[in-house]
């Protein structure tokens, strides 16, 4: 039997999920593709039902008495879960057929002997701790984490989206670096192809995009806009993808929108602002990059890669309403400057921050190991 085929194992909905796929089928014409969902596995087999929520009260049961997390959340996140997939994906993934497997995200071990295993990652769950705005009441049990330090441990190759996940993975799992790559990561908007009117950099639009108000620096950014219209009365801010109550003028609140009219707002915006607290990858960032947006954001996890101080925009501290309010103000003053930085990060993505080249990196690192 010929290894022709990849495994292509999706650990949760992921919003990069497709395009995922997409690069890969890209980067490996010359190869089947099986796609394995560990939730469909998690459903077929309900006699784990039972016995994983009993783990869950062990393991999580304090908490979620407490208001930390659903039952629903945790049950996802069990050592038996954990342990019991791994067992699993044994009798689906072939080392007679398979070339090697390719699992998104790093939430289980889906690594089976025989089959070279490759992990795309945006985060580990001890990345969380370098963040104050982490509750470290939301840490899992050790021994789930024990598990966790196995799924890099286990793994051919562990790619990252972003250098600072890179080091955590070597730093704070022990696993050696030669093994870990960071390839970075491309947007999910087609890419922009039609003319971009420079008119906008005059206009004074801001843009949020994000799901989570709290987490994602809503109310950061909503105060600092309060400071922005005391100079510029004009100035208007959309939040797309949050619907937050706010008493704030000039300010649209749409909510979530299909990406195709999500592209009409980075298309229209002068700034795209994301003072983000906590954050895994933050794909928006490049969505507004690919739009020749000005970025003021965080420096925080993955966007100091993306966002460089200065060149592409401008970073400030987590929570700091002061010096987000100054930096877009300076911005909305200044058109050239907003352009310029703008034309930097669409240089960026075009460069770096796109499918093509990310799949063309993974598959350097593969291909030697199907050569075996």
């Amino acid at each position: 039997m010929s290894k022709d085929t990849i495994a292509f194992v999706s650990t949760y909905f992921h919003p990069s999920r497709d395009s995922i796929e997409q690069m890969l089928r890209e980067a490996f014409p010359d190869y089947r593709f099986e796609n394995i969902s560990t939730l469909d596995i998690v459903k077929h087999h309900k006699s784990w039902i039972a016995p994983n929520l009993l783990y869950v009260m062990k393991e999580y049961g304090a908490g979620l008495l407490q208001g930390r997390g659903t039952v629903r959340e945790r049950y996802f996140l069990t050592t038996y879960l954990f342990r019991k997939l791994r067992q699993a994906m044994r009798q689906v993934i072939d080392p007679a057929r398979h070339a090697f497997s390719f699992s998104t995200q790093s939430l289980y071990d889906t690594g089976v002997p025989g089959v070279p295993h490759f992990i795309y990652t945006d985060h580990t769950h001890l990345t969380s701790l370098a963040s104050p705005y982490f509750d470290r009441r939301l840490l899992r049990p050790p021994e789930w984490l024990a598990l966790e330090r196995t799924v890099y441990h286990n793994a051919t190759r562990v790619f990252t989206r972003s250098t600072n996940v890179s080091a955590d993975v070597d730093r704070l799992y022990g696993v050696a670096p030669e093994k870990v790559v960071c390839v970075y990561a491309g947007s999910n908007v087609a890419e922009v192809k039609q003319p971009l009117d420079e008119k906008r950099y005059a206009q004074r639009r801001i843009l949020f995009v994000g799901g989570d108000w709290e987490r994602k620096g809503g109310p950061v950014l909503a105060e600092a806009f309060r400071r922005v219209l005391q100079t510029y009365p004009d100035a208007r801010l959309t939040i797309v993808g949050s619907n937050p109550q706010l008493d704030l003028p000039n300010c649209d609140v749409l909510g979530n929108l299909p990406l195709e009219e999500v592209g009409h707002h980075y298309a229209r915006a002068t700034v795209f602002c994301l003072p983000t607290r906590l954050e895994p990858f933050g794909i928006a960032f490049l969505e507004a990059m690919a739009y020749a947006l000005p970025i003021v954001a965080t420096s925080v996890g993955a966007v100091p890669d993306m966002v460089e101080h200065g060149v592409n925009g401008r970073l400030v501290q987590p929570g700091d309403v002061d010096a987000l309010a100054a930096e877009l103000i300076e911005l909305l003053g200044d058109p050239e400057l907003c352009r310029r930085y703008g034309e930097s990060g669409r240089r960026r993505v075009l460069e770096n921050y796109n499918w093509t080249r990310v799949g063309q990196r993974i598959r350097e690192q593969i291909q030697p190991f199907l050569a075996q």
